[in-house]
């Protein structure tokens, strides 16, 4: 087999993995080679077991997320604006996180898998700190729980849009008024 055949196989088997596991998290690796168009055999030659696949996945959707943040999580949050243009950026992936969510206890031992989520997640909490000492985020909220916020966020901003209920603007938007002014730096008065 060609390399560039190979990788046209581990692409069409990561891709309709990913679909397939994102609509049935229990699909079978027989329904997922069937999806992608290859034999059960094809599909064992790249990933030997279930684990290696969803770990294959786990990894691609963090590699999505790092390139798509990276650039804005690397610059100091002085306004939200720049909370504006992270969620724009990250919207648009709100199925790698369900999928991450969803098989998450599959996943979570795999070592590359750990460590590229601990990185996205130390250099998003540097952020919000950041944000927060700069006065553009409550200090009352813990940097880990605006991230668990924003995570749940874009899981629901992605179910409705899927569902139809929402369009994606719709849904950023909808996003952002809840999200900031959950934790904005100004009081809620009582």
């Amino acid at each position: 087999m060609t390399d560039r055949r190979i990788k046209r196989s581990n692409r069409a088997l990561l891709d309709a993995s990913f679909q397939v596991l994102l609509h049935n998290p229990h699909a079978s690796l027989s329904e997922i080679a069937n999806q992608a168009g290859v034999g059960r055999a094809t599909l064992y030659r790249h990933f030997p077991t279930r684990e290696n696949l969803l770990a294959a996945i786990a990894i691609e959707s963090l590699e999505i997320v790092e390139q798509a943040t990276a650039k804005r999580l690397r610059c100091e949050l002085r306004e939200t604006s720049a909370i504006e243009q992270l969620v724009s950026a990250l919207l648009p992936l709100a199925d790698r996180f369900h999928f991450l969510q969803m098989m998450w206890t599959d996943i979570e031992l795999d070592a590359e898998v750990c460590a590229l989520y601990e990185q996205q997640m130390a250099a998003l909490e540097r952020w919000i700190t950041a944000g927060q000492r700069n006065g553009v985020l409550s200090e009352q909220l813990q940097p880990q729980w605006i991230v668990a916020m924003l995570d749940s966020m874009l899981y629901s901003a992605s179910w409705l849009i899927s569902t139809h209920a929402l369009s994606p603007k719709e849904a950023e938007q909808q996003l952002l008024i809840g999200l900031l002014n959950g934790i904005s730096s100004h009081k809620a008065t009582n």
